[in-house]
């Protein structure tokens, strides 16, 4: 096997696992069980869509802000350039803040442990997914290297 055919084989288990988590949160949310009996409920499931809400918008925020040009591979698509305007200016991977914050939100609004497990899941495995990522993009996009010294959060604000 090459040396090409092997990292192309990374890079799709990338995608695999990402899917593989989808389909756990797509799982959960259908068929999880919600807790019913806590005191607070109502107000944490309010939060919870306000929350789910936020999330999809940041997702689509940054979908739009790349023009629709996307890849679910951990390298920047062919001539990519560097953005750093609209939710790029306060993370450098909002779209996956989205999906964290998404999927937070879902866990909450259902009031159910499994899909805020599978959203924390996703921030471990973006958080794996990027640090790979941001090797090929210092390489590949320019300005990208001062770019990340500038906005320090790669995926949620003040955490990481």
């Amino acid at each position: 096997m090459s040396r090409i055919d092997s990292y192309m084989e990374r890079e799709i288990g990338w995608v695999v696992v990402q899917g593989v988590i989808f389909a756990l949160f797509v799982f959960a949310v259908v068929f999880g069980d919600t807790l019913n009996e806590v005191p607070g409920l109502i107000f944490a499931r309010m939060v919870g869509v306000v929350i789910g809400v936020g999330g999809a918008g940041v997702a689509l925020w940054a979908l739009v802000a790349h023009g629709g040009v996307v890849s679910p591979l951990p390298r920047p698509v062919e001539n990519a350039q560097l953005i750093d305007s609209g939710p790029y200016r306060h993370v450098r991977h909002p779209m996956y803040s989205g999906v964290v914050i998404f999927t937070l939100g879902v866990g909450l609004a259902y009031a159910n442990p499994a899909v805020l497990l599978v959203s924390a899941t996703f921030l471990v495995f973006f958080m794996a997914k990027t640090e790979r990522e941001e090797e090929m993009l210092v390489v590949r996009v320019e300005g990208y290297r001062a770019y990340r010294s500038e906005v320090a959060w790669r995926i949620i604000p003040f955490v990481m």
